[in-house]
């Protein structure tokens, strides 16, 4: 049982490991989508696509390792949390903190990606609003002082 804690523990740590890549990488997408470069922002995305494709298996490995963990403690299923009940006195600690990066890693990563998904809408309402202007530009018009049409702001936006 010893052996299926300590690869857990690598497994926890090579997901946690993953986590924080992707943040980096979610952190410089904020960056290029401000700067407005498109070719970096694309590399940006493929490198994401990437880091998630190898994110896969290790959580399959992870999600393995646990229902081999929950058939040895006779147990149907058994989440990370459940599994520390279960962890040899020698390796608890260890497995324990292990744990609470690993949680860590992934709420920095929700919250940095919340925060890249809010940037990116404001981008694409921004690409609409110019395509619109573009699309438009050349017609005759008739402006109304009474009626100001709604346009949204870009400038002074809140993320």
């Amino acid at each position: 049982m010893n052996e299926l804690f300590i690869s857990l523990i690598e497994v926890m740590k090579e997901e946690a490991a993953c986590y924080r890549r992707l943040c980096l990488l979610t952190d410089e997408q904020k960056e290029l989508l401000v700067k407005g470069d498109v070719e970096a922002l694309a590399n940006n995305t493929r490198a994401q696509e990437k880091q998630v494709f190898a994110l896969t298996p290790v959580i399959g490995r992870r999600n393995d390792l646990l229902a081999r963990l929950a058939s040895m403690s006779k147990v149907k299923s058994l989440s990370l949390k459940a599994a520390v009940k279960f962890a040899p006195v020698e390796l608890k600690e260890g497995f324990e903190a292990e744990v609470e990066a690993l949680v860590q890693a992934a709420r920095e990563l929700s919250g940095v990606q919340d925060l890249s998904g809010k940037l990116l809408e404001n981008a694409m309402k921004f690409a609409q609003y110019t395509l619109k202007v573009i699309r438009e530009s050349g017609k005759k018009k008739t402006y109304s002082m009474t009626v100001t049409p709604e346009k949204p702001s870009f400038v002074n936006r809140v993320i």
